[in-house]
């Protein structure tokens, strides 16, 4: 009897479900043509395709190639941008009670600095005049946001670069892309809806009930069904880890508004607090996404609208926003028994950094290490397990770094994201370590997304280290960081030289400019980059490695009513149709 898996059924479509389904169609099959895997992907033509993330972290452009998608094309049909970094405006004020700004980069120096850590001494001996936060001395990125040019050199082809960067980009239309890949490569499409799961005497999966094509069996099902879990908690049963005890915003409205002047498209994301919350700005090619995520407990739907609007001033005169519930947290179990989910269903954490795609390709990419014959070895699924609530520990912890060391004395929201909100355990230890020493990764560090110079920077930015005195700073001199400096200008300069702006790259990409950018040559049908497109180590933040000076040292599934029966009211949560989260 075979007793390998012949088939594997996705329910819901969305970002979640395509770019799952684009990802084992690839990796399942293009290697196994003699025996390919059945891949099935189930959606309700009657639910909206939700799109989950505008914004996207430095991770993407390898997990598009690696799927060997046209970059080129990529840009022209989903009204892509590049991405350099995240601006975070007004989390913290000044001794005179304004807000202070700095920039997340994508590139960091990362060589040590007379054999220490070069945050010592940046932390000693502080910048040059005008480079007051840390991303100024050691990341290029701040400078090539505020010149608003690209990552590339106009000659330069697919997922080339001079700097490290990501993408923002339609999540509607990147979820319709992958499913006409997913398609063109031999994914099933089945458009209908579900009436009923069966289970059987082990309470495993074992058929869904369509309305309309009748009985599907299941031999593995990845659960995209958005915030409801239709199946990895409705019917399994596996409980929610609520992380709202540590995170307070539960609320988010977002709208769509014009550029007022396209060519100054800045190549950021823009996180600006307000009293209740923050508002995301996405800059895309064709329009900027941009929305406030808030808390309840501390604003209702309509002050926080009137907050919004204020905040967008004329260009949200004419805007609509409608109010989105979020459920910040996790399942407790994101694979239990025959069923793995993947995307909001498994779980979602602060929208902030920009993670929800980072976390549906990185599950997909477990998925694939630890796939399962029928007899489903728990090994695997507790391995799966484990990974996968570290990753969203470790992004769970980092966004909370950023509330818990605000200064803000203006608004009650920030003084109780400071004062009363509870920290997890593994944030009370890793802000009692940075006390006495700097954060730095090292070959016994388990790292995921952020590294050690993304927790500098937030923690340096936000005034966090102020007063301390490192015993570390004794071993290094002044004179090792002058020389760093003088040679990081340079090493910038050199970066940025020939680096056109950020909207001329676009047009050229585009094609609507004379000449044509380059392509690498990967197609639909290519193979080219790394595995799952990681990084050798591990999957991390990539980072600029140099030598200077020191040397080297949903949708949700709808469930259709049975003809004698109304139809059941939904959770709010589920109807999230036209939205985009950033």
């Amino acid at each position: 009897m075979d007793n390998q898996i012949n088939e594997v059924t996705i329910v819901g479509g969305g970002t979640a479900g395509w770019l799952t389904a684009a990802f084992l169609v690839r990796f399942m099959n293009l290697r196994n043509k003699q025996n390919p895997v059945i891949i099935t992907l189930i959606e309700s033509p009657n639910v909206p395709t939700i799109g989950v993330g505008e914004a996207t972290v430095p991770t993407m452009p390898g997990l598009l190639r690696s799927l060997g998608i046209s970059e080129k094309e990529f840009f022209i049909r989903c009204n892509a941008s590049f991405k350099l970094g995240v601006r975070f405006s007004n989390w913290n004020h000044d001794r005179q009670g304004r807000g202070t700004s700095f920039i997340h980069p994508f590139d960091g120096i990362s060589t040590q600095l007379g054999g220490q850590n070069p945050a010592y001494h940046f932390h000693k001996f502080g910048g040059p005049p005008g480079r007051d936060n840390i991303d100024d001395c050691l990341a290029v990125s701040g400078a090539a946001i505020a010149a608003k040019v690209g990552p590339k050199l106009l000659t330069h082809g697919d997922y080339e670069s001079q700097l490290n960067y990501a993408y923002h980009l339609d999540a509607g239309k990147f979820a319709e892309f992958l499913r006409e890949i997913s398609i063109g490569r031999g994914v099933n499409h089945v458009l209908d809806d579900v009436e009923e799961i069966e289970q059987d005497e082990r309470g495993y999966i074992s058929a869904l009930k369509l309305q309309r094509q009748g009985r599907h069996p299941v031999e593995l099902v990845i659960d995209c069904t958005g915030f409801k879990g239709v199946i990895i908690n409705q019917v399994l049963g596996v409980p929610f880890r609520d992380y709202s005890k540590y995170l307070l915003n539960n609320r988010a409205m977002a709208v769509q508004i014009p550029h007022r002047d396209v060519s100054k498209i800045e190549p950021c994301t823009n996180s600006t607090a307000l009293g209740a919350g923050w508002v995301w700005r996405v800059p895309l090619y064709n329009r900027i996404g941009t929305g406030y995520v808030f808390s309840s407990n501390f604003r209702s739907d309509d002050e926080a609208r009137d907050e919004f609007l204020a905040h967008l001033g004329d260009d949200g005169k004419k805007a609509e926003p409608r109010v989105i519930p979020v459920r910040i947290g996790r399942m407790e179990r994101a694979w239990e028994k025959n069923c793995i989910a993947i995307g909001l269903s498994a779980g979602f954490i602060e929208p902030l950094e920009s993670t929800a795609i980072y976390m549906i390709e990185n599950f997909v990419k477990l998925l694939l290490i630890n796939f399962p014959d029928k007899s489903f070895p728990p090994i695997l699924s507790q391995r799966f397990n484990e990974k996968t609530e570290k990753m969203m520990q470790s992004i769970r912890d980092f966004i909370i770094l950023h509330y818990c060391t605000n200064n803000r004395e203006d608004s009650e929201y920030w003084r109780v994201a400071r004062e009363e909100m509870e920290l997890p355990e593994s944030v009370e230890n890793l802000l009692e370590e940075y006390r006495h020493t700097l954060p730095v990764n090292t070959d016994f560090d388990g790292v995921y997304l952020f590294n050690y110079f993304s927790y500098n920077t937030i923690l340096f930015s936000k005034g966090y280290l102020g007063g301390i005195r490192y015993p570390a700073e004794r071993f290094i001199v002044r004179e090792d960081w002058d020389q760093r400096i003088a040679d990081f200008l340079k090493y910038e300069q050199k970066k940025l030289a020939g680096l056109p702006n950020h909207y001329q790259l676009l047009r050229k990409i585009r094609g609507e400019d004379d000449a044509q950018v380059p392509q690498s040559g990967i197609s639909f049908g290519g193979f080219g980059g790394p595995a799952f497109g990681a990084p050798p180590g591990g999957i991390q933040m990539p980072q600029a490695t140099v030598q200077l000076g020191g040397g080297p040292m949903k949708p949700s599934i709808r469930f259709a009513a049975k003809k004698s029966e109304e139809p059941a009211k939904k959770a709010e949560q589920d109807d999230l149709s036209g939205s985009h989260i950033l």
